[in-house]
Parts: C-alpha cells; sequence; structure tokens
C-alpha cells in the first residue's frame, strides 16, 4: 500500500514556522501534521481543527465528557 510521505527536515521557513505553530510548547510536530506541511494550504486550513485536537481537556480521563 502507498503512502504520503512525510514532511522531513530540513524543511521551508514557512512549513517550518507552521508546524511550530501546529504543536504546543517545544514539542516535535507529529507525523500527521508532518504529513498536512506537504500541502501548506491544506495545512493552514487544519489550524482550527489542531488546536481543538490538542487541547489538554481531551486528554482527561473523566468517562468522555469534555468541556
Amino acid at each position: 500500500m502507498s503512502r504520503i510521505a512525510l514532511l522531513e527536515p530540513p524543511c521551508t521557513d514557512q512549513a517550518g514556522a507552521l508546524l511550530a505553530r501546529m504543536m504546543p510548547g517545544d514539542a516535535p510536530p507529529i507525523g500527521l501534521f508532518r504529513m498536512f506541511a506537504r500541502n501548506l494550504p491544506m495545512a493552514g486550513a487544519m489550524r482550527g481543527w489542531d488546536r481543538y485536537e490538542l487541547r489538554s481537556q481531551l486528554t482527561s480521563l473523566d468517562g468522555g465528557r469534555h468541556a
């Protein structure tokens, strides 16, 4: 099965800046976001979704209820 290659460093300044904004703190970008960054307009459009997915409330152990 074919796979989409992940963006590997070194990457363009624009892609690097986008990936840095997608991740909290100094965490390295996850593979999913590195795949998105192969298409910068699509990655930019995903900004709302990545902030939602990386919220700390989503990692709570409250039985699936998220604030």
